[in-house]
């Protein structure tokens, strides 16, 4: 019953979205970051001492709390930006998104062997997953099963609407390999704390656990990895990235297989870096290495 009654307070705010003038859902998107911001205390705690640790002495306590509730603001302009998929299409993509290195994601496509659109909870990854397929590339997304399953079924609905095909994890290695087998494109979130399954990589100067299936798929298929990255430019304005591509060959070393792993947590560091409230900090990203 409890989920149920949930599920219609999300069917509530759905309508309401849709419904309310353009500059009324940036503040309802906010409203909502900052609720979330007030009653959740642990989670709030965990996104402070999660940028305190990785700018060190960059910033004063007062600007990373401000930081902090931005993270928060962010989440909620995400949360309203998904239900307006229903309004986005092919024809007026472009007046939200500006595209940039499309011909990095055409030439590994174009090679028929599959791509891994390797990303992180930056910017707004529902949207890039979407954008993606509408720009025309046959887009699979490993997602997560939500506990709700009202919420679950609906979500799920959402993407499909804009050609997202889902993948469950639990399943997703041989749906992985289908799609790669079809020439297809596979969304991995790559930033996330991988436990004792993850490769030990450093990621703003502390150890990591992360998870290494995109350079292990790319090895043993042929699939051509593409870091793909969505920034916030403004309200539902945006710069989508597709930055050059990166093979692994089928016989190489674990070490040379490290690296290149390295080396895409590096630029998604980087990206963090310069755009640092856009990142989905409530993760205990280093939480595997005693890190957080």
């Amino acid at each position: 019953m409890k989920n149920f009654i949930l599920y219609l307070l999300f069917q509530f705010f759905y309508f309401l979205v849709l419904l309310l003038p353009d500059k009324l859902r940036y503040y309802l998107g906010k409203l909502f970051g900052k609720f979330a911001y007030y009653i959740t205390p642990e989670r709030r705690e965990i996104v402070y001492n999660n940028m305190k640790k990785s700018f060190k002495d960059k910033y004063s306590e007062e600007k990373l709390k401000k930081m902090t509730k931005e993270v928060y603001y962010n989440t909620g302009l995400i949360l309203v930006e998904f239900i307006l998929l229903k309004k986005l299409n092919k024809d007026n993509l472009k007046d939200f998104i500006e595209i940039k290195g499309e011909e990095n994601l055409k030439k590994a496509y174009e090679k028929n062997n599959g791509v891994i659109i390797y990303g992180a909870h930056f910017g707004n990854w529902e949207l890039m997953g979407s954008a993606i397929s509408l720009l025309g590339y046959p887009l699979n997304a490993i997602a997560r099963e939500q506990a709700n399953s009202y919420f679950n079924r609906k979500i799920n609905k959402i993407r499909r609407n804009k050609g997202v095909k889902i993948i469950p994890k639990g399943i997703s290695v041989r749906k992985v390999y289908e799609a790669f087998k079809k020439g297809e494109c596979v969304f991995i979130l790559g930033d996330q704390d991988a436990k004792n399954k993850g490769w030990k990589m450093n990621f703003f100067d502390r150890p990591s656990s992360t998870f290494s299936g995109a350079v292990q798929m790319a090895s043993r298929t042929g699939a051509i990895i593409v870091p793909t990255f969505l920034v916030r430019k403004g309200w539902r304005k945006y710069e989508l990235t597709f930055y050059p591509p990166k093979e692994v060959s089928e016989d190489a070393q674990k070490e040379v297989k490290k690296q290149i792993l390295q080396n895409l947590v590096d630029l998604t560091e980087e990206i963090i870096r310069e755009y640092p409230t856009q990142w989905f900090w409530l993760h205990r990203r280093w939480k595997t290495y005693k890190g957080d």
